[in-house]
C-alpha cells in the first residue's frame, strides 16, 4: 500500500485587521492588565471614528428626506414646484428617489459600521432595537410618506401612480434590506468576547477571510493551512461579522495552554469543518 503523501506546507501571512498591513512578527502579551490597557486605548481612538460615522449618517438621512420631499413636489400637481423643473416631472421624481436611496444606503452602512465598533447596550430592549435597526427604520421614513401621499393624490393619473409607487417600494426594500442589521451584538456581548479572548489567550484573536468563527490560537488545526490570517482583538473580529469563538480554541485552559499550542502547533480533536484560504 502506497504511503500517504506529505501535505505541502503553506506559507502563512498574518495581517493586522486594523491597518490591513502584513505583520512580520507575532507579539504575545500575556499580562491581562497590558491587554486591557491596549483595548482601552483602542476604544478611545475608535470613539472619534464612531462619532464621525454616526454624524455623517445622520446628515445623509436628513438629505435623503429632503430628496423625498423634492420627489413628492415634483410629481404632485398641487405642489408649488410641480412643472417648474425642465422636462418630464416623472423623470425628476425617479431621479430624486434614486438620490434618496443612495443617501439611505450609505447612511445605513456607516451606522452599522459604527455599531460594530461601539454596539448599543441591551439593558433596554427598545433602545437596543432602535439603535441597532435605526438604518432600516429611517429607510422606511425616507420612502413611506412618499408612497402614502402618492396613493392619496387624486390628481395624479394611474400610470404615474403605478410607476411612482413601484419605484418607491423597490427603493424602500433595497434601502431597508441593506441597512438592517440581521445579527446585532450588544455592548455586553462584545465585552464578554473581549474578556474571553483575554482569559483564554493573550487578547488577540485570529480569523480567515471566509471563516465563520474567530480563533484564540494561531496554530489551531482549522486555520493551520490557511495562507492569509487576520489578527486583532475581539472588537476587530466583530467588525468583520465574527461573533463566535472556535469550539476547539475555546476548550483551551488559559495562557499557558494557548502558548504551548502555538509553539507546538498541536492538533486538537476534530470538531468543525476546516477553514481554508490555502495558497495555490
Amino acid at each position: 500500500m502506497a504511503e500517504k503523501s506529505e501535505k505541502r506546507a503553506v506559507k502563512r501571512v498574518f495581517i493586522d485587521a486594523d491597518t490591513g498591513k502584513q505583520i512580520k512578527e507575532q507579539t504575545v502579551i500575556t499580562d491581562a492588565r497590558d491587554v486591557a490597557t491596549r483595548v482601552e486605548v483602542k476604544n478611545v481612538v475608535a470613539g472619534e471614528e464612531v462619532g464621525n460615522k454616526r454624524t455623517i449618517a445622520i446628515v445623509l438621512w436628513i438629505v435623503a428626506i429632503i430628496f423625498e420631499v423634492l420627489a413628492i413636489m415634483a410629481v404632485m400637481q398641487s405642489s408649488p414646484l410641480y412643472d417648474k423643473f425642465p422636462g418630464n416631472p416623472l423623470i425628476w421624481m425617479i431621479a430624486f428617489l434614486v438620490a434618496d436611496l443612495i443617501c439611505v444606503i450609505i447612511a445605513g452602512q456607516l451606522w452599522k459600521k459604527a455599531n460594530h465598533i461601539d454596539p448599543p447596550s441591551e439593558k433596554n430592549a427598545v433602545e437596543f432595537f432602535m439603535k441597532s435597526q435605526l438604518g432600516a427604520i429611517l429607510s422606511v421614513v425616507a420612502f413611506l410618506p412618499f408612497i402614502i401621499l402618492t396613493l392619496l393624490d387624486k390628481d395624479a393619473d394611474k400610470r404615474t401612480k403605478y410607476i411612482a409607487i413601484g419605484v418607491a417600494v423597490v427603493a424602500m426594500l433595497i434601502g431597508g434590506g441593506t441597512s438592517a442589521d440581521f445579527n446585532p451584538v450588544s455592548s455586553e456581548d462584545l465585552q464578554a468576547m473581549q474578556a474571553n479572548a483575554i482569559e483564554l489567550g493573550d487578547g488577540t484573536v485570529y480569523w480567515t477571510e471566509h471563516g465563520t468563527v474567530y480563533h484564540l490560537n494561531p496554530n489551531c488545526h482549522h486555520i493551520i493551512n490557511s495562507a492569509n490570517i487576520y489578527t486583532g482583538d475581539a472588537a476587530a473580529a466583530y467588525e468583520h461579522g465574527l461573533t463566535r469563538p472556535c469550539k476547539d480554541c475555546a476548550r483551551a485552559d488559559g495562557n499557558e495552554t494557548i502558548k504551548a499550542m502555538a509553539e507546538a502547533g498541536t492538533v486538537t480533536e476534530e470538531g468543525e469543518e476546516a477553514e481554508t484560504d490555502a495558497a495555490a
